[in-house]
């Protein structure tokens, strides 16, 4: 990746260069003023997580050159991609990659026995994105307990330390269904925790993460049903109409609006319009679609 191009790729992703880039991103619950300096050498290689996964062919997760990048661009033992149901307490996908080699499952009939799942739910950097509804701070399991602390916590002490020797973890929360979670996770065993460095990384790269998901979905036919109202109430939202202009154009109330957009966000676990149109629209149905008069 050299010459001008990449220049004015890197200034497009990330905002423009000089030398050394300097970012100031809040951490855990806004309490941890975090300041870091990334070089362009950094920035050319969050770029190449983000363009090998274009080029990459699609999986169910993610491409497997994204994880590759990730492990490159993050020192770890593992990175992981799981996506689960908290509440039918099952998971749904896990994609790892780790020094053995790489794995993908689906459905996994071998689901962690409900104490996993009763100890996850207590263990506050597993669930922080969903109880407090902030899908865009990194953390890591240091933002919330000391090394004394850690070992007390029965998801520590009987699943993640007692299977692997896990001492260290980053999590990365991204969209999903109410009840689910999708997380980007780097896992160590043994030596220095994360850095505010390899937080600020994965925080500027998870937008493109979410997009590189997406993108793997479509590319594999894999798009939610929508009705034919769900579509014309979606392709206005994508347009940039708000609630009352949608209800005036398809003449009906505001609260009916609200309603389909509920739906949508449920069906394609997405949770704002621009997340569903990015998702849906290049498959929209060929049906004509009102016009302001």
């Amino acid at each position: 990746m050299r010459g001008r191009g990449t220049g004015i790729r890197l200034q497009a992703y990330f905002g423009d260069l000089g030398g050394r880039v300097p970012f100031s991103v809040r951490g855990h619950g806004g309490r941890c003023p975090m300041s870091e300096t990334l070089t362009e050498h950094d920035l050319r290689a969050l770029l190449g997580v983000v363009e090998e996964g274009r080029r990459d062919a699609p999986t169910e997760g993610l491409p497997w050159a994204t994880l590759d990048e990730l492990a490159r661009l993050v020192r770890c033992d593992c990175v992981a991609f799981p996506e689960a149901d908290l509440v039918a307490e099952r998971g749904l996908l896990n994609q790892w990659l780790d020094a053995d080699g790489r794995g993908l499952e689906l459905d996994d009939a071998d689901d962690p026995e409900p104490e996993f799942w009763a100890a996850n739910r207590v263990f506050l950097p597993c669930t922080y994105a969903e109880r407090t509804g902030d899908f865009t701070t990194v953390v890591r399991w240091s933002d919330f307990y000391s090394s004394a602390e850690l070992r007390e916590q029965p998801a520590y002490a009987d699943f993640f330390f007692a299977h692997d020797g896990t001492t260290h973890a980053l999590h990365a929360s991204l969209p999903a269904l109410p009840g689910h979670f999708r997380k980007i996770t780097f896992w160590r065993a043994g030596g220095p925790d994360f850095t505010e460095r390899d937080r600020l990384v994965v925080q500027l790269l998870r937008p493109h993460i979410w997009e590189l998901f997406l993108d793997s979905q479509r590319r594999l036919g894999r798009v939610p049903k929508l009705t034919a109202r769900e579509w014309e109430v979606l392709r206005l939202a994508g347009q940039g109409y708000g609630n009352r202009d949608i209800a005036r154009e398809l003449f009906v109330s505001v609260s009916t609006v609200r309603k389909h957009l509920e739906h949508i966000f449920d069906r394609t676990g997405t949770r704002t319009r621009g997340a569903a149109a990015a998702l849906m629209m290049p498959h929209q149905p060929a049906v004509a679609l009102p016009r302001r008069t």
